[in-house]
């Protein structure tokens, strides 16, 4: 997403060919070359939003020892933090951002460049969403279309699943309170609040542009 107050990233996906998500899911991360494609350089980026710090979602925030966005501040809730400190994610994608000075910890709702950060637990206990005018970038507030139908249904990955199903709810009604799409990272297409697909163009291969705030 960019504006006059910068470009903002959204996760930072799976990560290059050998580490750790795309061996674990089989599928090498595109994020360098899609963000060149759209025309914004890695040094551009302003800030990098991390919904939750799993492997899939984390895979670009570093290159080596140091951050992969130089530029950047990484906006972490307190909690996920705390959840993953120590651990071997934390140590090889959180540590080096924590060291150059770039990471930014938040406590519950924030606003960042003009969005809304809105915490939405269960998933992981720091899980965080996105909240623009035209969608919800949702994370993994829900990774499969029929959660958006029947948001009790839970999953194996979900650290709390009660109230991962009350985050999903939430979620749900706030985009069809306000007419915008979920944009969740599993699910191939974006959910109105009702459930229905979003249609949009192309399959999927289609560098989307940078969202103009």
């Amino acid at each position: 997403m960019t504006g006059g107050s910068g470009v903002v990233l959204v996760d930072a996906g799976i990560g290059p060919a050998g580490g750790e998500a795309a061996e674990w899911l089989g599928v090498v991360g595109r994020l360098p070359g899609l963000l060149e494609v759209a025309g914004v350089r890695a040094d551009e980026v302003d800030a990098v939003v991390l919904t939750h710090v799993h492997l899939d979602h984390v895979g670009w925030s570093a290159d080596g020892s140091v951050p992969r966005f130089r530029n950047a501040e990484y906006v972490v809730q307190r909690d996920e933090v705390e959840h993953v400190r120590g651990g071997t994610t934390y140590e090889r994608m959180i540590r080096p951002i924590v060291d150059a000075g770039q990471l930014r910890v938040v406590d519950g709702e924030t606003t960042l460049h003009g969005m809304r950060l809105m915490p939405t637990p269960g998933h992981t206990p720091g899980h965080q969403s996105v909240v623009t005018s035209r969608a919800v970038l949702g994370g993994d507030v829900l990774v499969h279309p029929a959660q958006a139908r029947w948001p009790e249904l839970t999953y194996v990955y979900e650290r709390d699943p009660a109230v991962a199903v009350t985050s999903r709810r939430d979620v749900l009604a706030m985009a069809a309170a306000l007419g915008i799409p979920v944009a969740a990272s599993h699910p191939h297409a974006a959910l109105s609040g009702d459930a229905r697909p979003v249609a949009s163009a192309g399959a999927g291969d289609v560098v989307c542009p940078p969202y103009k705030l």
